[in-house]
């Protein structure tokens, strides 16, 4: 039957794999509705307040254009959007006086404009405009610049505003002051600030961008007078870094690589994409400035220029569409795009189009196919098994018929999440390998299990691992056990659907609701439906999936590395990416003790108490099967280390040597970014049903765990005597049940943004269940243990663990061992003060069950 499984998933993947073709990245520009004004404004404001788009001000030449003696007009007027959809509706609020050429931006759901100026003088005014269901509140009673500016530049940082240069008066040369305003203060703490004088000359329509906690400076215009005592323009090329440090005052400015061209104007801030660029769209340049007549210019630059905060390079970023360039325009980032209103598209020449630009990664019908193909062989393998779960043993044991491969992939898959695959490259890409150093510690605890656990599993046929705790002291500590497993559990569920589903919504498009049901929905169906078997054998296809996955996109980045591996190696030893040990002595850091002493007991914890892997080992025909099983599970952990942890070295070195690629702005969605960017079609669609399936392989875990320890360890307390097939058919519902409770807590926290609150719940449940491991110690190893001693250190174990994580600053991987030690000696000097609890049974510690 086995090797009729093997053809069907042989069939269905080389079916996912030849349907692939070449996919790419694209920054793609849309055009957005249009401004209701025939001319269009230069120089507006523009922010983002409760989700709905805000422009206004801008000034234009209405009548005639400039060299025609047209006359300049200024504006009050606020446009407001809620979506493409309904389009611009003129705000019935107006701006206290018209007003262009001001700074503008969006903090706390409030959009701030800051100076500009009118056709009479340059103002000092602070402006909050908030958007209330199709209302404009206004404010203006805010601590004035501390002198008018108009045409200076300047962002939010942080919650801090940040404006640099600019013109006192429009005849006045530029200004070299650097201000700033903290908005989070509230209104009467609020004030103005000088910060550290600006290292660069005077100027004025600079472009500012905010970008990784810190505040950029291109380009601009020096001013000079003329012998007739006009102003004279000088385009500048320099740039500048400001980081603020503790407070902004302290800051350091830092000069950067000049700019290859000047692009003085461009809309500003200048957008922030992925995680290392810094896009400038168009702006002017010498060439484009030094046309001198007005009537027949061409337009302004429209080429991309974009500088990489990581590799520090000027990267050209392609060509704007025909028509698109613009200058004297704000930026804002809203629904996906950043966002240009207007501005000139020639001098004196505005225009009332909107333009967004966005980062496309199309997903494409062929990764559509091999992501439907997945889903469909996952169900498949649900309806190929459906037949034969006929008893509780069959549905939670897979009737001991697994081959110890298989559940050896099975245990690995169940470690590796979605969460975890996605984590582990990007914490090396921002780091280095010291987490490796741990991560070894599984190849020192399977001798552990397999001499002193697993006999005591095998040996006494038993489903959950808390059967024996009752055996071995009574039932109440097999109820804490029981309980405190699947309290945990139902906490985890949730979390574990959601978290991946962000990073997947994201890269494909799909809507995130629909992600977490896709998952939630086919991974209740085929567990309820194939029980254990139906659970281990899409795990195996996960591990499969998901390592050929890390191991194609390793070898498609290193092909697209010039100097290939050796670049690899060269740059990761530049930068210290393959640094392995901490020799220091400091116990708040994941220095090389940390990491031996705090993954030897995070890797004891599972493999020792949780069921969700002790039912893996129990699913093989005998003990030298399941020691086959751990050593499987041990072994191929060692490529996987090297393969997932050289990946983030290997994603590091791409995006370094390659500034020109985009990668993703958030950092947990770096792999699934990069997998739909850069792999091939359909390639591409099948890794990313991997982590499709890896979550919901650490689902359908949960479901089948919950439902085996539920009836197992309680129902039949409850309700002893009911016959198998009743068992049955409760699992089952049970299994649909925990199925539906994921999904909709997923779908909850997605809705509310509550997650901090599982992640507590997880964290205080996950510390009485770590301390479970101290029970089993005491339980094998400790004749006097009993029932009451390790109740007692349970929870003790807990408490002390709860106060470290609150209280100390010791390193989260020692939590572990904190939990383990303290439940183990609490649980051991109780059992002495209390030695009336249950009399030591015969044979079931390892002392005794060695000498059968």
């Amino acid at each position: 039957m086995h090797s009729t499984l093997e053809r069907y998933l042989f069939v269905t993947l080389f079916f996912i794999l030849v349907v692939f073709q070449a996919v790419g990245k694209e920054v793609r520009w849309e055009e957005l509705p249009a401004i209701p004004d025939k001319e269009g404004f230069a120089g507006m404001f523009a922010g983002v307040s409760n989700g709905a788009l805000l422009v206004g001000g801008g000034a234009n030449f209405p009548e005639k254009r400039p060299w025609e003696g047209g006359e300049k007009v200024w504006y009050d007027e606020i446009y407001f959007m809620e979506n493409t959809e309904a389009g611009w509706t003129v705000a019935g609020q107006k701006l206290p006086q018209p007003l262009a050429y001001s700074v503008s931006g969006s903090y706390k759901n409030k959009v701030w404009i800051i100076g500009g100026n009118d056709a009479k003088a340059h103002s000092n005014l602070v402006i909050s405009l908030v958007y209330r269901k199709g209302e404009i509140v206004l404010e203006n009673d805010y601590p004035p610049l501390p002198v008018p500016l108009a045409s200076m530049t300047g962002t939010i940082l942080d919650g801090v505003f940040y404006v640099l240069g600019g013109q006192k008066t429009a005849t006045g040369l530029a200004e070299t002051k650097f201000y700033y305003l903290d908005l989070k203060k509230s209104k009467a703490e609020m004030k103005w600030e000088e910060g550290p004088a600006f290292p660069g000359m005077a100027r004025i329509q600079a472009v500012a961008a905010s970008h990784k906690e810190a505040f950029y400076i291109f380009s601009g215009f020096g001013l000079y007078k003329n012998t007739d005592e006009s102003l004279g323009r000088t385009l500048l090329k320099d740039a500048y870094r400001f980081i603020p440090g503790d407070q902004p005052a302290q800051g350091i400015w830092e000069k950067l690589k000049d700019l290859p061209r000047g692009v003085a104007a461009a809309p500003s801030p200048a957008f922030s994409l992925g995680g290392d660029h810094i896009l400038i769209p168009g702006g002017l340049d010498e060439k484009t400035l030094t046309h001198t007549d007005p009537a027949s210019h061409p337009g302004f630059l429209d080429k991309m220029l974009a500088y990489n905060t990581n590799s520090e390079e000027w990267v050209e970023m392609g060509d704007m569409p025909e028509g698109t360039s613009r200058v004297t325009a704000p930026s804002v980032y809203w629904d996906g795009f950043w966002v240009v209103p207007n501005g000139e598209k020639g001098p004196g020449v505005r225009s009332p189009k909107v333009f967004g630009l966005s980062v496309h990664n199309p997903f494409g019908w062929a990764n559509w196919t091999t992501l439907g193909a997945y889903l469909a062989c996952m169900l498949g393998i649900g309806f190929y098994f459906s037949s034969r779960e006929n008893t509780t043993t069959e549905y939670f044991l897979a009737g001991k018929r697994i081959p110890w491969w298989a559940a050896g992939l099975s245990i690995y898959g169940t470690q590796l999440s979605a969460i975890t695959f996605m984590a582990i490259p990007v914490i090396v890409y921002a780091t280095n390998w010291r987490l490796a150093v741990g991560s070894f510690m599984i190849l020192a605890i399977v001798p552990l299990i397999i001499k002193f656990y697993l006999p005591f599993f095998k040996r006494l046929n038993i489903t959950t691992a808390y059967e024996y705790l009752e055996l071995r002291f009574d039932v109440r500590v097999r109820l804490l056990g029981s309980l405190t497993f699947i309290v945990f559990q139902l906490a985890r569920m949730g979390v574990v659907l959601y978290l991946p589903a962000i990073a997947i919504s994201s890269v494909t498009n799909m809507d995130i609701f629909l992600c977490i049901a896709i998952m939630g929905v086919f991974s209740t169906i085929y567990t309820v439906l194939g029980g254990m078997e139906a659970v281990i054998w899409t795990d195996v296809i996960q591990v499969v999936v998901l390592l050929g996955g890390a191991l194609l996109s390793i070898f498609i980045a290193i092909a697209n590395i010039d100097g290939g591996f050796s670049t690899v190696i060269d740059v990761g030893m530049e930068y210290h990416k393959f640094k392995l040990v901490d020799w220091s002595w400091d116990y708040t850091q994941l220095v090389f003790w940390v990491a031996i002493v705090g993954f030897f007991f995070l890797n004891l914890i599972p493999y020792t108490s949780d069921q969700v892997v002790i039912q893996r080992y129990l699913t093989v025909r005998d003990e030298k099967a399941a020691a086959k099983s751990l050593w499987t599970n041990g072994i191929i952990t060692i490529p996987g280390i090297f393969l997932f942890f050289g990946l983030g070295t290997v994603l590091f070195v791409y995006y370094l040597t390659n500034p020109e690629k985009i990668g993703s702005a958030n950092p947990e969605e770096l792999l699934p970014y990069y997998i739909v960017a850069e792999l091939p079609m359909g390639i591409a669609g099948l890794v990313i049903a991997g982590i499709f399936a890896a979550s919901m392989s650490s689902l359908d875990s949960s479901m089948n765990s919950i439902s085996t320890a539920y009836i197992t360890d309680i129902h039949k307390y409850l309700k002893p005597g009911l016959r198998d097939r009743e068992y049955l058919k409760l699992a089952k519902t049970v299994t649909v049940i925990m199925g539906v409770f994921g999904t909709l807590t997923a779908v909850w926290i997605a809705a509310t943004e509550v997650g901090f609150i599982f992640d507590l719940f997880q964290k205080l449940v996950g510390m009485i269940g770590g301390c479970l491991a101290g029970v089993f110690i005491l339980a094998i190893f400790s004749q006097r243990a009993n029932a009451i001693g390790v109740i007692i250190g349970t929870l003790s174990g807990a408490g002390i663990t709860f106060m470290v994580s609150r209280y100390t600053d010791v390193n989260g991987y020692l939590y572990g061992a904190v939990g383990v030690l303290s439940c183990v000696v609490i649980g051991f000097v109780f059992s002495l003060i209390f030695p009336k609890g249950k009399s030591q049974p015969e044979g079931l510690t390892y002392k005794s069950m060695i000498k059968k």
